[in-house]
């Protein structure tokens, strides 16, 4: 059999999250296995979950339809400059952020095998609100690229993050995520984390 040879002119340059659209099996194998979307939610958890571990989230809201997704917890997400932007932001948009930002390596094992940044990348649309130490964040990402963003001082004191995602139907055609099999998942893991109020809801 006659090797191919490979010229310049065959090599593509794929700029940000254009790999995880381009192969999209690759990422979420249990999505195209299961027919559904839910282990995507496990991902959008990692953050909420760092900060069950220390204490700091107690309460994590979800709420899901068709190809939509709302996680609503009350911890905040870092506003923290690193490098030229917030960890918030890194953590979305930055491919191994997520990971690197959690204080508790079982938590990055367990669910921050795709990441948060993945997950970003297949949905049409992303808005991340925030408060973290009386700092309000606000962003809105456009398939994993960050095009809005705003941050400023607030009179809350209470920290809290609201992530909305609309998955990708181009990508996943008609899967959805499917309630009742959802809340099974989600009864095992509140089994584990006991201290930890987990709810869904249809959204």
């Amino acid at each position: 059999m006659e090797e191919k040879k490979y010229i310049a002119s065959d090599i593509q340059s794929i700029e940000g999250m254009e790999h995880v659209r381009l192969r999209p099996q690759l990422y979420f194998e249990d999505c195209f296995k299961e027919n559904n979307l839910n282990s995507l939610v496990f991902g959008t958890l990692c953050h909420a979950i760092d900060e069950y571990f220390d204490d700091n989230c107690t309460e994590i809201i979800i709420n899901a339809e068709k190809n939509s997704l709302r996680v609503k917890y009350n911890a905040g997400m870092s506003l923290e400059k690193s490098w030229d932007l917030t960890k918030a932001e890194c953590i979305m948009t930055k491919i191994g952020a997520c990971s690197n930002e959690k204080k508790h390596l079982e938590v990055g094992d367990e669910f921050c095998r795709v990441g948060m940044t993945t997950i970003n990348a297949v949905s049409e649309k992303c808005e991340l609100k925030t408060i973290w130490n009386k700092q309000k964040g606000h962003f809105i990402f456009e398939k994993g690229y960050t095009v809005f963003k705003e941050i400023s001082e607030t009179e809350i004191s209470e920290n809290s993050t609201i992530i909305s995602f609309e998955i990708s139907k181009e990508l996943f055609g008609d899967s959805i995520f499917e309630l009742n099999d959802l809340q099974l998942k989600l009864n095992s893991l509140r089994e584990r984390l006991p201290n930890l109020k987990l709810e869904l809801y249809k959204l």
